[in-house]
């Protein structure tokens, strides 16, 4: 089953397949994505912005994974792998990195714990990023 419409109140569910049919020239072999359809589709439009900082990256998404519906665990994993210009990484790292911290994750490391971002707030989320890492490149 390609589509995995089957969530219900907010429990993970294994997007791996789904998102190789998606994006899989972005995923690393043995990439694992489980997570709730509402955060599913944030980190699809945070590909999009990732994928839209060109070709020659070699970004390759390794696992976004919350598990928060494990019984033995808690917590998030996310990894990722690039490596373009300069310009090109560090951009890839802050747009990751602010993702990170915008899909609802509950650990010690997320500053607002449980903030799932609007999908109508990541575009300008995005431009701000760009300015901002544009601005320590240009200096």
């Amino acid at each position: 089953m390609i589509a995995n419409d089957n969530n219900i109140n907010g429990r993970t569910v294994d997007y791996t397949m789904t998102a190789q049919f998606l994006f899989g020239y972005l995923l690393a072999p043995g990439c694992q994505i489980v997570l709730d359809e509402q955060q599913f589709e944030v980190l699809k439009a945070y590909l999009g912005h990732v994928q839209a900082v060109g070709d020659y990256t070699n970004f390759a998404l390794e696992m976004c994974v919350d598990y928060r519906d494990a019984d033995d665990s808690a917590g998030y994993s996310v990894g990722w792998d690039n490596d373009g210009t300069a310009y090109q990484d560090d951009l890839i790292g802050t747009i990751m990195e602010q993702m990170t911290q915008s899909l609802g994750f509950y650990a010690g490391s997320i500053i607002q714990e449980g903030y799932l971002i609007k999908l109508s707030d990541i575009d300008q989320q995005i431009v701000e990023i760009r300015d901002r890492v544009a601005a320590r490149h240009n200096t």
